[in-house]
């Protein structure tokens, strides 16, 4: 795995300016694109997440992080569009810039195009912090019970991200501060004992601050971001069961001896939670945690769709890859003038109606494609064929 640093791990530039004086049209272009490059890096690394979450020990533990910073980057990639169509190429005055200033420091909107809680480089902000604590998070999690003590830089890291996410969401850090002190005095100390206990203790009370934060980001972003994030990943679970289940009646059809194993349902899973207008405190604190449990259940049933795709393509696999094997070999009978060597065409014969029949035995398959490809390399004299020999003292005495 490359140790360069990931782009998207700290928010693009803001423009000079604010909501109320526009940037120049140069400011405006330097910082769409770095908009641009960062949007598409972050999609990537939350994509690239994704993927390595679900081969994770517990993907629904993650699946809450995941769905909210995919929730914030919507948001964010939606603003950067409008600022480019605001941008048109660059055809701009200062109606226009006034425009893209409040595009700029005003607030996102949410999936259903209510203000939400945050500005564009806010926005950025929390996601870029959200993303580097689930890449540690994950990384964590392969290593996890290693014994790994290098423990001094996550810490400083996660202080840092800490910092940053405490000041996008206006959030004292005064005890922030007094940790990343705490941390560096220890370990100035050059005491062992003080520096491991220090460490520890500093480690704990971050990744509490750091959850309650990403808590109270997920709370002013509002579930309507999370609940849409929810239900496309439920669509394409949908779908994909579909597609799934598709392959096993087929696996179930062509293949004699097909895994014992069942798709999951996407019925038994059932439709995402909805947020409903008009909800009081209790019944949004209801739905927040009825949505939490929901996207849990959600990434293991995606993880537990993974694994029935891909034992069920397993032996489809194989047949096609012995079906093609086998007719390499054909060809390489004929390139050697054997096309009609009566031999060979038994082997082969035999072969190709195992493969070609359904359901296809792919035990007795592996075999006789073997004896095929034995066969014509005998004749093609890629092999000797070993005789039998008389072992010794077999012979009698004369």
């Amino acid at each position: 795995m490359s140790n360069a640093p990931d782009p998207s791990a700290h928010p693009p530039t803001v423009p000079n300016g604010s909501l109320t004086v526009p940037p120049s049209a140069n400011d405006v272009l330097t910082y769409l694109g770095a908009l641009r490059t960062w949007t598409q890096s972050l999609r990537a690394a939350l994509d690239n997440l994704d993927a390595r979450v679900q081969v994770a020990r517990d993907p629904g533990s993650y699946t809450q992080d995941i769905v909210l910073a995919m929730s914030l980057w919507n948001s964010i990639d939606g603003r950067r569009r409008e600022l480019e169509q605001a941008w048109d190429s660059g055809r701009v005055g200062p109606n226009e810039l006034a425009t893209i200033a409040t595009l700029i420091w005003g607030r996102l909107s949410d999936p259903l195009g209510r203000p939400s809680a945050f500005t564009l480089p806010e926005a950025c902000t929390l996601a870029a912090a959200l993303q580097d604590r689930l890449s540690a998070a994950v990384a964590g999690d392969a290593i996890a019970g290693s014994g790994a003590a290098a423990r001094i830089d996550p810490v400083r890291a996660a202080i840092i991200r800490c910092r940053e996410q405490a000041e996008a969401l206006g959030v004292p850090t005064a005890r922030i501060d007094e940790l990343s002190a705490e941390l560096e005095a220890a370990i100035a100390s050059a005491d062992p004992q003080k520096i491991a206990a220090t460490v520890a203790a500093v480690d704990t009370e971050t990744t509490i601050i750091e959850r309650d934060l990403i808590k109270e980001a997920g709370m002013r972003a509002g579930r309507t971001f999370q609940a849409a994030e929810v239900r496309r990943r439920y669509d394409d679970a949908a779908t994909k069961a579909a597609r799934v289940s598709a392959l096993a009646q087929q696996c179930r059809e062509k293949i004699a001896d097909p895994p014992r194993l069942a798709v999951p349902s996407i019925a038994v899973l059932g439709e995402p939670p909805v947020t409903r207008p008009g909800e009081t405190p209790a019944e949004r604190d209801a739905g927040r945690r009825e949505l939490t449990e929901y996207a849990r259940r959600l990434g293991r049933f995606a993880a537990a769709l993974a694994e029935a795709e891909t034992r069920f393509s397993a032996p489809l696999e194989e047949r096609e890859d012995l079906r093609g094997l086998l007719g390499a070999y054909r060809k390489r009978a004929a390139a050697n003038g054997l096309a009609e060597d009566l031999a060979l065409a038994d082997h082969y014969q035999a072969a190709h109606d195992v493969l070609w029949s359904a359901p296809c035995d792919l035990a007795t398959a592996r075999t006789l494609v073997g004896h095929y490809q034995h066969a014509v390399r005998v004749a093609v004299g890629a092999e000797r064929v070993v005789e039998p020999t008389v072992q010794d003292g077999s012979r009698g005495e004369h």
